[in-house]
């Protein structure tokens, strides 16, 4: 708590206690009922809130990247599915059951990374 405004905010050439690093932030004056009465003949009504932030260029290019590879992920899935699908579909009937274990995801992962990747970003 500070007793007055210049002491917590400052002049054009003091800083104050809650202006005096970075990133700044405000100062406000509480309710006489939640002010710091210990001197009553100078009570101390005045607080530093912490800074605000802004939304900025840097949170713009950060969210654009986060959606960016949450769609790309979301494209290597189903395409690894449906390559795994396309592989299962057109394995003859008589060579269905001696797949390998995984074979189908295998070949969808391969031809994913290798032949769609690009496509998919």
């Amino acid at each position: 708590f500070y007793a007055t405004y210049a002491e917590a905010y400052g002049t054009e050439t003091v800083p104050g206690a809650c202006t005096d690093k970075w990133p700044t932030g405000s100062v406000y004056q509480v309710a006489s009922s939640q002010c710091d009465v210990t001197d009553p003949l100078n009570p101390k009504c005045w607080k530093c809130s912490p800074p605000r932030y802004v939304f900025d260029w840097r949170f713009a290019i950060v969210f654009f990247s986060f959606l960016w590879n949450n769609a790309f992920l979301i494209a290597l899935g189903q395409c690894m599915i449906a390559g795994a699908v396309g592989v299962w579909f057109f394995t003859p009937n008589s060579q269905k059951g001696k797949l390998r274990k995984a074979q189908a995801l295998r070949e969808s992962n391969w031809n994913v990374w290798r032949y769609h990747a690009g496509s998919l970003a």
